[in-house]
């Protein structure tokens, strides 16, 4: 008995020693671990109060095709888009075969079939991203292709398919699927109350969505809001404030934590730019590449619910956020949008501006009626840039200031043209206004102040 006794208690003691040794090995190991894996942006990692990341990643556009003519469509009250892509995460979706590439007589023929409708997102993202934003398994270990288009058929004779399409090299990916329906999509496609008559364009550099007719759109006023820029510094830097140094020089201060992190504040232009050098870790798929993006994005602006994934350049490793109004991206007065990320092996940067749309306020402006397409690329044409200088071209809100109150920005819907890399408006480009002189009835809006929770749409 003495002797079992001996043996219990050698085991006993033998079990916490190897015990506190694992303990001791994960304690220390936590920050390799963390470090070395791919970060997941899942649900349980969130915080609740960030916009979720199938919102900032979604389609912005909604394109009908109903068999006569080709529209895009949104409601200012409801975000249809959103509504559509979760409508499609109950689909039961195959695997994707590519079904034709770089052939773009195909191509156009795809994206202007009668009968259907399709989900624009403004950039290209993966059937991976796609599966994880749609918690599809099967899509998450599929093999990866880039897209921007979801196309499906609004008849229910051919439901059975899903189409996704890449702008930039003409690839087309279908998939077999069960359980959808056209039903709830077109009744969603109906609630549509802007309408907007299109054609799908191939250019040189894309497809161009061509406004057929002119297009009348509301201007709309918002309260800015800015932060101090030690709100930035606690969410940016993992460090005690008294770690922080500052130095200013001029209206530029300039906080850092040793030489691995730095931020840069420019109080003149509201720009701030922060750079991790610790960060050296490139992404090696699109998912990671899309999660990182979003967790650095949130840990900018958590809240902001408008703000939508605008462009993203897998080699150069670049995100671009812009903020969103009734389904029209807002070009504010930077070359980056919201919101820029880059990441190297050199470390990451952010550069964001301190300017944030709060609450709409009731505008007295007058609507504004812009030229179709073909008008505005002509005009282009005759102060000397050719359709094949042009990069991409699309309607948007310039963002400006009103005189009397800094903190109330006027959004003026006007067209936005991107050639030699850079965005800028049709009347910056040519010194011509995009208003139209012709009136339309075909495309008004039907409220006076918008919701920025339906930007995406």
């Amino acid at each position: 008995m003495k002797f079992s006794r001996l043996i219990v208690q050698i085991l006993l003691v033998v079990a916490v020693v190897t015990s506190f040794v694992l303990s001791f090995f994960i304690w220390t190991n936590t920050a390799r671990y963390q470090r070395g894996r791919n970060i997941d942006v899942s649900t349980s990692d969130v915080d609740k109060n960030k916009t979720p990341i199938d919102q900032i990643i979604s389609p912005t556009q909604v394109i009908w095709q109903d068999g006569k003519d080709q529209r895009l469509i949104y409601n200012n009250k409801d975000n249809i888009s959103f509504n559509m892509q979760s409508v499609i995460k109950d689909w039961k979706v195959g695997t994707f075969h590519r079904e034709f590439t770089k052939d773009g007589a195909k191509y156009q023929h795809m994206i202007q079939q009668k009968n259907m409708i399709q989900l624009v997102y403004p950039t290209n993202i993966s059937i991976r991203t796609l599966g994880y934003l749609m918690n599809n398994n099967q899509l998450q270990k599929a093999q990866d292709h880039a897209f921007n288009r979801i196309i499906f058929s609004t008849n229910n004779k051919d439901d059975d398919q899903v189409y996704l399409a890449n702008d930039n090299d003409y690839s087309v990916y279908e998939a077999k699927v069960s359980g959808a329906s056209a039903e709830p999509i077109i009744k969603l496609a109906k609630k549509a109350n802007i309408d907007l008559k299109v054609k799908l364009n191939l250019m040189k550099h894309g497809v161009v969505t061509f406004y057929s007719e002119p297009i009348t759109l509301k201007r709309y006023s918002y309260v800015m809001s800015t932060k101090a820029d030690s709100e930035y510094t606690t969410n940016l830097f993992d460090a005690n404030t008294d770690d922080i140094n500052n130095s200013t020089d001029g209206n530029v201060t300039t906080y850092s934590v040793g030489e691995s992190k730095r931020l840069v504040s420019d109080r003149d232009k509201n720009e701030l730019t922060f750079s991790d050098y610790t960060d050296t870790s490139v992404p090696k798929d699109y998912l990671t590449f899309f999660q990182r993006g979003y967790k650095k994005a949130t840990n900018i602006q958590n809240s902001v619910s408008n703000l939508r994934l605008y462009d993203a350049n897998w080699k150069n490793k670049t995100l671009v956020y812009r903020e969103y109004v009734e389904g029209f991206p807002i070009f504010k007065k930077s070359e980056f949008g919201s919101i820029k990320i880059v990441f190297s092996r050199n470390g990451s940067s952010e550069q964001f501006l301190n300017k944030v749309l709060e609450v709409p306020v009731p505008s007295d402006l007058r609507s504004v009626s812009l030229k179709p397409t073909t008008e505005i690329v002509k005009e282009l044409n005759n102060v000397g840039y050719s359709p094949n200088d042009i990069q991409k071209l699309e309607v948007g809100y310039q963002w400006t200031n009103e005189d009397d109150n800094s903190n109330v920005i006027d959004l003026e819907p006007t067209y936005y043209i991107k050639m030699d890399n850079h965005w800028r408006s049709f009347e910056d480009w040519t010194g011509v206004t995009a208003e139209s002189t012709t009136s339309s009835t075909t495309s008004t809006t039907t409220q006076s102040t918008a919701t920025t929770t339906n930007g995406g749409e």
